[in-house]
């Protein structure tokens, strides 16, 4: 009895670390599910976001499905959130400036009206300081559109339609991603 005792203590030792508890990153934890919006979401993965060897942030990327291909995580319609956690000051002008930029290279060439006034939106949303410890969510519905908090608080009205959300995953994980890191790091956890 006690050998199978220390042989089950043994087996989870041995399981990477946050296996069912989800993943930390940095200090910052992100559980293996959660539910937004009304909506349970499994954890993808978490990873790093570093620019020129400073980290900025640390995000969590979650779906209804969990799924791992990166063709399913941009477009796949169903609940998704991408929660980032700031790990540095960065002002509301350059959070906008980025996004904006981020967005415009990753919008289709034939980007509806509708899509291109969004980008103008959310990047206006950028009002109040990003300092370090600010947690940004962006939840996906299908069929309400994308939700954005900055610390727990509706930043303005939700986006509607699938086309805004998938290309702000696109930003993360398409082809042409803002960060191969960061990327790598979500999907290498995916399992």
């Amino acid at each position: 009895m006690m050998n199978r005792f220390f042989f089950a203590i043994a087996i989870l030792c041995l399981l990477p670390s946050g296996f069912a508890s989800g993943l930390t990153v940095e200090g910052k934890n992100y559980p293996a599910t959660v539910t937004k919006q009304g909506k349970n979401l499994k954890l993808i993965g978490a990873g790093l976001r570093e620019k020129w060897f400073f980290d900025v942030y640390a995000m969590g990327a979650y779906s209804e499905s969990k799924a791992c291909a990166v063709v399913d995580i941009v477009n796949k319609d169903e609940a998704k959130m991408l929660r980032l956690d700031l790990l540095r000051d960065v002002s509301a002008e350059k959070m906008a400036t980025t996004i904006g930029e981020s967005f415009e290279e990753h919008m289709p060439k034939n980007a509806s009206p509708e899509l291109k006034k969004q980008r103008k939106t959310f990047a206006s949303y950028f009002k109040k300081e990003c300092t370090e410890g600010t947690v940004l969510e962006f939840i996906y519905v299908p069929g309400q559109g994308t939700f954005l908090f900055q610390d727990g608080k509706e930043m303005g009205p939700v986006m509607k339609g699938k086309d805004f959300h998938v290309v702000l995953w696109d930003i993360y994980f398409g082809k042409e991603t803002c960060c191969d890191d960061l990327k790598e790091d979500i999907l290498k956890t995916c399992k």
